[in-house]
């Protein structure tokens, strides 16, 4: 019973040791040395796919909001997030054994800007994908489609998300 406790006490401290000595912090702290807590993002409607960029705002408020933390403004912002939708598209990736399609990709790629709470203007290409399966025989709805662009569109932020901690180690 005394080394049980002895080895419960010993792990904890130890993993606090770890974390506090190696300097950790979560993404976050780099995220908010780029962005602070108040970002404006905007969203350019894609004339050749206007209700999937309305998708991707939805998107992107959410994954701002939840992902991120951060509060949602439209003046007196710390930076400034400008996404344009460049191109998404459809592919087959699986066939049943009868040659219909039941496995699909969505891809989307975004250019974004970032213009960040020191003024400084960044700008990120960063694509996204999502796999998903339908059941044979059967036709993909608009639903179907636009909730996968709108993964796919998650998928993408994730890895802007990623890439700005990384230049956030860097300030």
């Amino acid at each position: 019973m005394k080394s049980k406790k002895f080895f419960i006490f010993f792990i904890f401290y130890f993993t606090l040791f770890v974390f506090i000595g190696c300097g950790y912090k979560p993404s976050s702290v780099y995220q908010e040395r780029i962005l602070g807590n108040n970002i404006k993002v905007i969203v350019n409607i894609d004339v050749k796919n206007p209700r999937e960029t309305i998708f991707l705002k939805d998107a992107v408020l959410d994954s701002v909001y939840t992902l991120l933390g951060k509060n949602i403004c439209n003046y007196n912002c710390d930076s400034t997030m400008i996404i344009n939708p460049q191109s998404s598209s459809l592919e087959i990736l699986d066939y049943d054994r009868n040659g219909y399609p039941v496995l699909y990709r969505s891809v989307v790629n975004l250019s974004v800007d970032i213009i960040d709470k020191s003024g400084k203007k960044r700008h990120f290409n960063v694509n996204g994908t999502y796999d998903f399966r339908i059941r044979s025989q059967s036709i993909i709805d608009d639903e179907t489609k636009l909730n996968a662009f709108k993964n796919a569109s998650i998928n993408a932020l994730n890895k802007l998300f990623a890439t700005l901690a990384k230049y956030g180690v860097t300030l």
